[in-house]
């Protein structure tokens, strides 16, 4: 069917007005000079009639020609078009449901001409919104990412235009990272509830479309995308995009020491043809300590600078590395959080050994007892190991910050119940597999969806369990505390292609995996379970399936791993981003009064509980380090740095390089497959593009071809008609009239023939 608005519009109107003028001129024409009187009615038919006896038919349809150009061209001026299968009910045909989805993130406050990304984000909303039709609503999804999700302004969409506007006016770029599939989610969410009121929807999404801000396409076939029309409007920079950035801060050691030289390595986004290079700062505790020159290196958009600094006293100390810019000043800084213990006593770790044997280098704890106990000569050990087998399994786990399970078969029930209780009160356990367990009691028990938080384990095992060859190691998580020294040039190769495994297949969630094998099978996960850490290695930690604990990676790996599981959840969790609902406990007995922290800005908003003895705090939308304080507002508790995602320096765009079609076939993969979805390549042509709600086949097309052939047709058909009736008349037979000699003769009477009549 057409769009109704199409029908409505003027142009409509004029060119039916005009396609009378014909019939006018050709009735004037055809009208006798004696005055009649005759009924609308009654001249129509006698014109008709009149026609038809006259044999003027081909004049009739000439008429009907000429008035159909005039209606056809006014029909195509006006752009008809039949809407795709399903979308019947798209802009234009009533009261819609207009969502926009603005993107907030921090990569639009990159500042080109003087002006971030995000004015011009906001002038193509306004353009939007000053389009509205009386009866359209509008709501706003804001795609700055955050742990509760999108922000929505508007939840119940508002048809106050003025009131839009104001809002949209009040937004500022933030420091969040970018999530449009979530802020597109959502607002499909708010179409579907106009849809179903019986309005039209269309989903504006403005944004500079950066790679990272979208995560897998949503195939959910509860929403039907072909009743939507979207419409993505890109506000990337028009010139070559050049910024500084500190995405990252890595460190020497997991758990630091007073008076040892710490390490801090901050990873920099540099543009190749930074030569002249960029001064890089260390501050601590809000003093500067430390300044390094960086260059940008040809090939490489990455660059590192190495820090050395030596903590002078224990407790919580705080700082961030910053470099100069001014394109996209959120990446700039860099904080981190770290607790000098004011104790270095050895860490006591039970491992219960499920493979012992009596040659010492084929028992299953073998190596990574060397690999936790060995220190230096003169030097304390940082761990002391205490195996036990696994009926052996102490009452009291609670003197244990870690729990290792070495290639255990099973466990009594009870046992199980014990290790539970110890993690879900903050304890930590590292689960090591092999070819003694069973995997069926490690899904059905340890890792069973009925227990307790799902299960301990964080993986499933496939059943039944075989050890296969997985390749080496192809992708580490950096930013994950345990593994971050991995990155560094140094001993970047130790986890390399010549180091291959085999290893237990599991499966586990992607946010859990930390280790991946080159050909996709998870090594190693890890899972909060209460106020616990659990971490799974799907191999051994003794020879038997791979050469890593012979390896120079593995002792610095297991000591990384154990030092980060024994750190008390606020330590070991100080690191996060802008947007997450960060969750911690203060270290000794639970605290009984109100837990306050004192944000970037100074000011102090409460913590909220999370039921299980834990705190939460959901508003970490600014950068920067929070103070966790007693109920007296000047004891700190501790301390936890929040940072901008990393991703959102990589200023790669999804349309960078690809023309609109291609732009255009990704978005629709992105955003699940609607069939109806335009792109703007810039946000200053949106004002020519507004109409676009009206999408479908473009009938007007086939109307314009109609015209041209009616066109060709018209003066044929005109000079036929005017040749039969008004041309030259051929010549008259001369009568002879008897009786009439002398006299000239006379010429015959001319008589009109009329087909199947005669006078």
């Amino acid at each position: 069917m057409l769009s109704s608005f199409t029908f409505l519009s003027p142009l409509y109107l004029i060119g039916l007005a005009a396609a009378l003028i014909p019939l006018i001129i050709h009735l004037s024409r055809s009208r006798r000079t004696k005055k009649m009187r005759f009924s609308t009615t009654r001249f129509f038919t006698e014109q008709f009639l009149r026609s038809y006896r006259m044999s003027r038919v081909k004049e009739v349809f000439l008429l009907v020609c000429r008035m159909a150009l005039f209606a056809l061209l006014a029909m195509a001026l006006a752009r008809p078009f039949v809407p795709p299968r399903g979308g019947a009910g798209l802009a234009g045909s009533g009261p819609r449901t207009v969502v926009l989805v603005l993107d907030n993130s921090a990569s639009m406050g990159y500042v080109e001409e003087g002006k971030p990304l995000f004015e011009r984000a906001q002038a193509a909303a306004h353009t939007v919104l000053g389009s509205l039709s009386p009866g359209d609503t509008i709501s706003v999804v804001l795609a700055g990412r955050r742990d509760e999700g999108p922000e929505v302004l508007f939840p119940d969409p508002t048809d106050q235009r003025d009131e839009g506007q104001r809002a949209v006016k009040q937004l500022r770029a933030t420091a969040l990272g970018t999530d449009l599939s979530g802020a597109v989610g959502r607002a499909e969410e708010l179409a579907s509830v106009g849809r179903a009121a019986g309005r039209s929807a269309a989903i504006y999404v403005i944004s500079d479309l950066q790679e990272g801000g979208w995560s897998e396409p949503d195939s959910s076939p509860a929403l039907d995308r072909s009743e939507v029309s979207y419409f993505v409007v890109g506000v990337r920079p028009r010139q070559k995009v050049t910024n500084r950035a500190v995405t990252a801060v890595r460190y020497s050691a997991t758990r630091p020491r007073v008076g040892v030289p710490f390490t801090i390595r901050a990873v920099l986004a540099l543009p190749e043809e930074d030569r002249k290079g960029a001064a890089v700062r260390l501050h601590v505790d809000g003093a500067k300590v430390g300044e390094r020159t960086v260059e940008g290196r040809k090939g490489s958009r990455w660059a590192g600078a190495r820090f050395d600094y030596t903590f002078a006293k224990a407790g919580w100390h705080s700082g961030h590395v910053e470099i100069d810019d001014d394109a996209l000043a959120a990446d700039n800084r860099r904080y981190f959080a770290v607790e000098m213990p004011d104790k270095t006593e050895a860490i006591d770790v039970l491992a219960v050994n499920g493979a012992p044997s009596a040659v010492a280098h084929q028992d299953e704890l073998f190596f990574l007892r060397l690999a936790l106990t060995a220190a230096p000569e003169g030097q304390n050990s940082p761990f002391r190991l205490t195996a036990v087998a696994p009926a052996e399994m102490a009452d009291k786990l609670d003197k244990y910050p870690l729990v290792i399970l070495a290639n255990v078969e099973k466990l009594a029930e009870p046992a199980v119940e014990k290790l539970e209780d110890y993690v879900e009160k903050g304890g930590s356990l590292l689960v090591f597999l092999g070819d003694k367990v069973d995997a069926s009691f490690y899904n059905a028990v340890l890792g069973g969806a009925n227990r307790r938080h799902g299960g301990l384990l964080p993986a499933r095992l496939r059943t039944p369990a075989k050890e296969e060859d997985v390749g080496f190691i192809s992708a580490v998580n950096y930013e994950h505390r345990a593994l971050s020294i991995f990155q560094g040039p140094r001993l970047g190769t130790l986890l390399g292609p010549s180091l291959r495994f085999k290893a237990l297949r599991v499966e586990a969630p992607a946010g859990r995996v930390l280790m991946k094998s080159s050909n996709g099978a998870p090594l190693l996960c890890e899972k909060e379970f209460g106020k616990g850490n659990v971490m799974l290695f799907a191999s051994t930690c003794d020879r038997d399936w791979s050469d890593f604990p012979i390896r120079p990676a593995f002792p610095i790996w297991s000591r990384y791993v154990a030092e980060y599981l024994t750190q008390a959840p606020l330590v070991r969790d100080s690191s996060h981003f802008t947007g997450d609902t960060v969750r911690f406990r203060p270290r000794g007995e639970e605290e009984k009064g109100t837990v306050w922290i004192r944000k970037p800005d100074d000011k102090l908003v409460t913590a909220e509980r999370d039921g299980g003895g834990s705190f939460l705090c959901a508003d970490t939308a600014l950068p920067g380090i929070y103070t966790v304080l007693k109920s007296d507002q000047k004891t700190t508790v501790g301390l936890f740095a929040v940072n901008v995602e990393g991703h959102e320096s990589d200023l790669t765009y999804l349309d960078e390089g690809a023309g609109k079609e291609g732009v255009e076939k990704e978005l629709k993969e992105r955003l699940g497959g609607p069939p109806i979805v335009t792109y703007v390549e810039d946000a200053g042509q949106l004002g020519n593009a507004l109409g676009g709600g009206r999408r479908g086949f473009r009938l007007w097309d086939v109307v314009l071809v109609v015209v041209l052939l009616i066109g060709l047709f018209e003066p044929w058909l005109a000079n036929q008609i005017s040749a039969r009736l008004y041309g030259k008349p051929r010549d008259v037979p001369v009568i002879a009239l008897p009786g009439a000699q002398g006299l000239p003769a006379a010429r015959a009477p001319v008589v009109e023939k009329v087909e199947g009549a005669a006078r």
